[in-house]
């Protein structure tokens, strides 16, 4: 099967090399983005074709060219900031020119314009089947925090599962760890994510812009997106256009003394394009209402080098991405020690180093009305942790041996094939696979080593119509699992082979210009990881004893859901509803014994029929130019259909609101922006067996941001303070929560950018 799969592979790539002929770009499509309400030329506007994924932006004059090139039927996106985005259709025949000449409503509420992550190519939200988010811009700066995650913790029906201020993972509409797939331009972010103490080795400040779709989304992405995929996307070095520019910023927090630094700088000259950024952080152990939660603090170290070349037809990017990181380990008896005295920044026994490394080829070929997009990239990942005292707290690392220590190769490759409009259709077929090697390399083992190979082929087509698009594919992979001997474990050297089918359908409605109804029904799979298959003892990071189980099934997942999306000049509301049965769904259950040793209770790896459904809210509201009302929520119910129990780790339901003022100028302010607001969660009382239930809590959220001119450099500052009040709360989906730990207190954050010119 590998075998056919790589013949496959090549005669693709050959395929397309040699019959894709036709590279010329006849057809010429003009025109002029005005005001509609003042008809004023809007200068620098952006004109973006969706399915040759060209674009270019309006002159003085408000007007614009492209070139495209064949005769077809092409859906253009016309975007600017402050006004609503336009999808207009257009049909070029035999001539050589066409006109079109778009009026852009002005807006004053967030909506999302354009995503890139629910389906192959970029498209308009409108059209997009599934429930998807978009942050980027101030939306994006002014919620980053500690981890690459933690922006997302204000997203209806998106919540983080948290150890402390420096371990976050997403969770989508209920599902987490393994069920959700991380994303990194398009690479799958993979270092050991099936444990709940292992956080994304991302860094906060890469993200550009991040992307949620709510869902499966294992057809594009593969097996083990049952809940959704978040992808965090860096706009490369091409955004540059001047030799040598970038950005200086300093950051700081009250809560765990954070302080940091991040340094970007690239440039372009003619068709080369280059970029680098530095970030160095460190917190100490964050406090709560009732004092330090000891050795919770955070020292990272992060980097990124990009290179890139580009042409009207190929453009090359390759780009070199380092994380390092100490975090502290809280441990259950160190609780006693939350009302006495605690070094700040003190990271002691246990603790972890994590090293990930990523290098990454992105390449892209137009050829005529077609287009190739290659990607590869190594990854590796070393996570390391230490029982012993520390001899230098501070420092970021040690040179004794650790306890455990695992490291994991991932090689990924992608080849996706954008056909050309065949009438009103338009398409995708792609080859991915991936090569892993696992390793556990110190005394303790908690996992076997092992090697997976992982091939599959896919296809994506859409039908667009005037009003109605339909969305479609059908996905193929197959999984092989080499596991080596480990007698500590008590396994045996064996393979395993896992082969099954996804896909989905999908329609987005457009009822009128401003309204849209979407439905999208998916079927996803996941293959049980090597935990869930060979573990046997004590596992640190989640304070149990756990025994696999090797005949575990792969889980099956059937979701339906269906989004209603209307956007007015002032008003943005998005209804979502989603049903996922998930069949052998794969769960620690707890077999209330001890283990006589380490005196951690006894979980054993199951499986049961699982059930999720709910529904989310967003409502963007404009009152005035500079008023607006913001409010969202959510609500997820899981259930195992076996012992009609819920799921461990359930979010709770929740509203979130906040009010902004915005301002143009104030005094030498410019772009001022004040946002206040609470946010409520519901007690949970719904909780697995073994689980204890949590009560609701408010918490107040502000924010403040603005930009300053220092002549030709450009300053912004942005402040942010959650939870005002000081509230003691413990959230339900803290993996402190069973050790009685509050979650943390009042955080005041402040970030200064310095913008070079």
């Amino acid at each position: 099967m590998v075998q056919a799969l790589r013949i496959g592979y090549w005669g693709l790539i050959l395929a397309i090399v040699f019959g894709g002929k036709e590279t010329g770009y006849a057809q010429v499509l003009k025109g002029k983005v005005t005001d509609a309400t003042t008809g004023t030329p809007l200068i620098g506007a952006t004109v973006f074709v969706l399915s040759t994924q060209t674009g270019t932006t309006t002159d003085a004059d408000g007007r614009y060219r492209l070139l495209l090139p064949q005769p077809g039927r092409y859906r253009v996106l016309f975007s600017y900031v402050g006004y609503r985005a336009e999808t207009r259709e257009v049909v070029l025949s035999s001539s050589s020119s066409v006109t079109l000449e778009v009026a852009l409503v002005p807006t004053a509420i967030e909506a999302p314009a354009v995503t890139i992550t629910a389906k192959a190519q970029a498209t308009d939200v409108l059209s997009t089947p599934q429930a998807v988010v978009v942050l980027e811009g101030e939306a994006l700066r002014l919620r980053q925090g500690m981890t690459a995650v933690d922006a997302l913790a204000q997203i209806p029906g998106v919540h983080l599962m948290h150890t402390g201020t420096g371990i976050a993972k997403p969770m989508i509409r209920g599902l987490t760890a393994q069920r959700v797939l991380v994303v990194q331009d398009g690479v799958r972010q993979e270092g050991q994510q099936w444990g709940d103490e292992h956080g994304v080795e991302i860094d906060a400040h890469a993200a550009e812009r991040i992307e949620v779709v709510k869902g499966p989304a294992s057809l594009l992405y593969g097996s083990d997106a049952l809940g959704g995929v978040v992808q965090l996307a860096t706009e490369g070095p091409f955004i540059y256009d001047r030799p040598l520019t970038g950005t200086i910023t300093l950051e700081g927090a009250s809560n765990t003394r954070m302080h940091g630094m991040h340094l970007e700088a690239g440039g372009r000259q003619g068709n080369w394009a280059y970029g680098g950024n530095l970030t160095l952080r460190q917190a100490g152990a964050y406090n709560t209402p009732e004092g330090l939660v000891p050795n919770t603090g955070v020292a990272e170290r992060h980097g990124m080098l990009q290179l890139g070349y580009e042409t009207q037809l190929v453009r090359w990017q390759l780009a070199y991405k380092r994380y390092r990181a100490r975090l502290g380990f809280f441990e259950p008896e160190d609780s006693e020690a939350l009302s006495h005295p605690v070094e700040r920044y003190r990271i002691g026994e246990p603790y972890q180093r994590v090293d990930h490394d990523l290098l990454q080829l992105r390449a892209q070929w137009r050829l005529g009305a077609d287009r190739l997009e290659l990607q590869a990239a190594w990854q590796q990942n070393q996570r390391r942790e230490f029982e012993h005292e520390a001899e230098a707290p501070v420092e970021l690392y040690q040179t004794a041996g650790p306890s455990l220590y695992l490291r994991l190769r991932t090689l990924t490759t992608e080849l996706r094939f954008h056909h050309r409009p065949l009438g009103t259709l338009f398409g995708t077929v792609g080859l991915s696979g991936f090569f892993q090697r696992n390793e556990t390399l110190a005394e303790e083992a908690l996992i076997p080593g092992a090697r997976i190979w992982n091939g599959a082929v896919y296809v994506f087509e859409e039908l667009v119509l005037s009003r109605l698009t339909i969305s479609g594919g059908l996905r193929w992979d197959t999984r092989r699992l080499v596991v080596e001997k480990n007698e500590m474990l008590g396994v045996t050297a064996q393979t395993r082979t896992y082969s099954a089918f996804s896909g989905a359908v999908g329609l987005a409605w457009q009822v009128r210009p401003d309204l849209s109804l979407a439905f999208n029904v998916g079927r996803a799979w996941r293959a049980p990881t090597l935990n869930e298959l060979f573990s046997r003892g004590v596992h640190e990071g989640t304070g149990r004893f756990e025994v696999g189980t090797p005949t575990l099934q792969p889980e099956q997942s059937l979701a339906l859901d269906g989004t209603l999306r209307w956007l007015r000049p002032r008003l943005y509301l998005e209804i979502n509803a989603f049903v996922n049965r998930i069949d052998h769904f794969i769960f620690p259950r707890p077999t209330g014994l001890r283990d006589p040793d380490s005196g951690f209770f006894i979980y054993r790896f199951d499986q049961a029929q699982a059930l999720l459904w709910g529904g989310e809210l967003l409502l963007n509201l404009g009152v005035t130019d500079w008023l607006h009302l913001h409010l969202g929520g959510d609500v997820t119910y899981t259930e195992n259909r076996e012992t009609r129990q819920p799921l461990p780790f359930s979010p709770p339901p929740r509203l979130i609101t906040s009010i902004e003022v915005h301002r143009e100028r104030w005094g030498p302010a410019f772009e001022v922006m004040l946002r206040l607001g609470p946010t409520f969660v519901a007690a949970q009382r719904r909780v697995a067996p073994e689980e204890m239930p949590t009560d609701g809590y408010v918490l107040w959220q502000a924010a403040c941001s603005a930009r300053w001119s220092l002549g030709s450099w450009q300053l912004v500052t942005d402040l942010t303070v959650q939870n005002v009040l000081n509230r003691a709360y413990v959230s339900h989906l803290s993996r402190l929560r069973p050790y009685g730990v509050l979650d943390p207190g009042r955080n005041v954050q402040l970030r200064v950018m310095l913008q070079m010119p």
